[in-house]
């Protein structure tokens, strides 16, 4: 059986399930989700700045 996990995106903070995020970007061997492709630029322009923040 798959389930589909709860991520939440890193620039915007909205909680979404995984299948219904638009974008997605890898760094440092980790995934992250996005509910836009402007989040995952803005993400990809200064991963080190959006990574570890809650």
């Amino acid at each position: 059986m798959i389930t589909d996990e709860m991520v939440k995106d890193p620039v915007c903070g909205m909680v979404k399930l995984k299948s219904q995020m638009k974008a997605v970007s890898e760094y440092k061997g980790e995934k992250y989700y996005f509910c836009s492709e402007q989040d995952r630029e803005i993400f990809e322009a200064h991963p080190e700045h959006w990574v570890g923040r809650k």
